[in-house]
């Protein structure tokens, strides 16, 4: 928890030692303290990692586009194409679409 930034001696008073600050701490309440460690993020569970690919659907969603409309206008574009990577090529597809509405939205404003 210290590594997560948490104070050590909320620590202290969590793992139930007594220290010059315990009455500081504990007046504090439990309210407190539950929510120090609902920020830290600490966890048993491991953390989901979410693809860059998927990152990547999910901001495309939030400009309003549908990224699987994108994919398969592509697909269609350039149908005789052998891909190694699928992923990276979806990718970079994305990421081409997004600079372009970007680019695009910029334009717009000037």
């Amino acid at each position: 928890m210290t590594a997560l930034g948490v104070n050590s001696d909320c620590i202290e008073y969590m793992m139930g030692h007594v220290i010059d600050t315990y009455h500081d701490v504990q007046m504090k309440g439990v309210e407190f303290l539950r929510n120090i460690y609902v920020c830290s993020g600490l966890s048993i569970k491991p953390r989901t990692q979410v693809s860059k690919l998927d990152a990547l659907k999910e901001i495309i969603r939030a400009w309003g586009m549908n990224p699987e409309k994108i994919l398969v206008k592509n697909a269609k574009t350039q149908p005789h194409r052998t891909v190694i990577d699928p992923l990276e090529e979806q990718t970079r597809i994305l990421g081409q679409a997004l600079r372009e509405s970007i680019k695009q939205e910029l334009l717009k404003l000037v």
